[in-house]
């Protein structure tokens, strides 16, 4: 039988995958993991939705007792519920390992996490560096690493997601030397709380120049200031979500009430990136809004993701937001659904047009007018706001006065933590086109190169061309396009090494080599998933089958990262 990690998303009941609610319904026993995150109705609200019971899964059982949660998965199946996505967190990639180690079948369900579903914000997800986590200080204890990884992302002009600690079920230094099962009420950082640690930080390297010096004679110099940009993002994908920006000096006096908080260190932002920014954050102040908000008479957009290319993949919550729009649209041309739009329309019992780019891109005004007295779904195959101008049509939409809605899903960027890399340790985010001619840009490589001398993995997402014309056709206005072409993770294998060979004959040695370990993806979170790990070179000889396809270049690992990996090394 099947061992399930099933993601719960952003933390309300109905964020779960249809799929996934399949899958609770019918198992034997179902649990839930208890400290990484938070739900906000509690067990109680997954139980009414579910109609069973739901055990509490506490850390010491996950991390120690994994043995009570595999007890009868060989002859029935079970599931473990985890807010946001199932690889957001070590333990649970840990947790598979363990599974695997046992013969048990393991299967993955995805969801949104905070690591895809900030870009709400209007940031894109691509300027994002390493992820880094600030705890709680205490009794003298106070780490700042975290702080020289902000630095450094800083200095590379990306954003840095800070996520902030959540202390549930803790003992007293008192009460857990003394074997007392007594527990500290929970905690949760807040916005403010995380900025005081990083002034603190800023003003005493400040305050004492010769460990600045030491640090600029090495190449760092120290970028983080008082007034460093800063965003809020707080009870992302809730009614009363909130975003705020400001400076490092303002986040540590603003109270953003309720958690869950996060913080982002802003690079440097690109104009389109402050527009949306002021935007998204004038609308998502903290008041409820939402379709059940008081909007007068107007309808609402629906910005819908479908997470990784399966109808059943879409969420609850998304699903009667679908049901209830009077036009739905599904964008066409950033990914594929499996089946089309046929598929979603045989799973909401309506019409779905297809969106292309013109439309989408040039042509939104007939969407937004049938927004005039109802409301209007447009789907998106990954997460929403996975894409540049899914932003931009929703600062349109905002700027026409017309109430959004955003319903998060798993996207590729998240996803990706079925291969075992943890997805803190990924850096920026690249993208590599089909070369056409003797038109091959190489920039991404340069990226790729940056991620690797900070020991970062990256996440290369391969080039799609759908409804595209060739230039004679452009040119004589006929509307006839090119047939879909998808990038194979052997087709940008053999791109990088071409760029390495060029490299070579100029005499310029980068980290990147031919021999270095590279993981191919394809077809995640589907039943035909395949991953596979080997040198760049051997990846440009090897057939993955059917689109889409994602590739990743292997930073520094650590040993469990190794180990995970060895499962599907060619």
């Amino acid at each position: 039988m099947v061992f399930y990690l099933i993601g719960l998303g952003l933390g309300d009941p109905s964020d779960v995958t249809v799929r996934g609610l399949e899958v609770i319904k019918k198992c034997s026993r179902v649990y839930l993991e208890a400290y990484t995150s938070i739900i906000s109705t509690g067990k109680s609200g997954l139980e009414s939705l579910y109609g069973r019971e739901v055990i509490i899964a506490d850390r010491e059982q996950v991390e120690q007792g994994s043995d009570d949660l595999f007890a009868g998965a060989d002859t029935e199946d079970v599931a473990l519920l985890v807010v946001g996505d199932p690889f957001g967190a070590t333990t649970h990639t840990d947790l598979k390992l363990r599974a695997h180690q046992l013969g048990m079948s393991v299967e993955v369900i995805s969801n949104a996490s905070i690591l895809n579903a900030v870009g709400c914000c209007g940031l894109q997800l691509y300027h994002f560096g390493e992820t880094v986590s600030i705890p709680f200080w205490q009794d003298g204890w106070e780490p700042d690493s975290f702080c020289e990884k902000i630095n450094r992302n800083l200095k590379k002009k990306l954003h840095t997601l800070c996520l902030l600690d959540i202390k549930v079920k803790e003992q007293s230094l008192e009460n857990l030397m003394k074997g007392r099962k007594i527990y500290e009420p929970p905690r949760y950082m807040r916005v403010h709380q995380a900025a005081q640690q990083l002034l603190s930080v800023v003003k005493k390297r400040s305050s004492n120049p010769v460990d600045c010096e030491e640090n600029e004679d090495l190449g760092e110099e120290w970028l983080l200031k008082e007034d460093t940009q800063c965003v809020a993002v707080v009870r992302v994908g809730t009614a009363n979500q909130h975003i705020a920006f400001g400076s490092l000096e303002e986040m540590a006096s603003s109270d953003y009430g309720d958690p869950l908080h996060s913080l982002i260190v802003c690079g440097d932002c690109h104009p389109m990136e402050k527009e949306a920014l002021e935007k998204l954050s004038r609308y998502y102040n903290g008041c409820k809004r939402g379709p059940d908000s008081d909007n007068g008479s107007r309808g609402t957009f629906h910005f819908i993701g479908l997470g990784l290319g399966q109808p059943e993949d879409v969420t609850v919550k998304g699903r009667e937001f679908i049901k209830k729009s009077s036009l739905v649209y599904l964008e066409g041309y950033t990914s594929i659904m499996m089946g089309g739009a046929e598929a979603v329309e045989n799973m909401i019992g309506k019409k779905v047009s297809v969106a292309e780019r013109e439309m989408v891109e040039s042509g939104s005004q007939e969407m937004f007018e049938h927004t005039i007295n109802s409301d209007v779904a447009f789907l998106v195959v990954g997460d929403p706001f996975g894409a540049t101008t899914h932003i931009d049509l929703a600062v349109r939409a905002l700027n026409e006065n017309i109430p959004i809605n955003i319903v998060h899903n798993a996207s590729i960027l998240n996803a990706v933590g079925c291969c075992g890399l943890q997805l803190y340790s990924f850096g920026e985010t690249v993208s590599i086109p089909f070369w056409q001619g003797d038109w091959k840009p190489d920039s991404y490589y340069d990226k790729i190169c940056s991620n690797l001398d900070s020991g970062w993995h990256t996440l290369c997402l391969l080039d799609i061309k759908v409804k595209e014309q060739s230039v004679e056709n452009m040119m004589k206005g006929r509307k006839i396009y090119e047939p879909p072409r998808y990038m194979t993770v052997a087709q940008a294998a053999s791109q990088l090494l071409q760029i390495i060979d060029m490299k070579d004959t100029q005499g310029i040695s980068t980290p990147l080599t031919k021999n270095h370990l590279v993981v191919g993806l394809a077809r995640i979170g589907t039943s035909t998933q395949s991953l596979k790990a080997c040198s760049l070179e051997d990846m440009s000889k090897v057939d993955m089958g059917e689109p889409l396809h994602s590739l990743v270049i292997v930073g520094a690992t650590h040993p469990m990262e190794e180990e995970y990996i060895d499962m599907y090394k060619l």
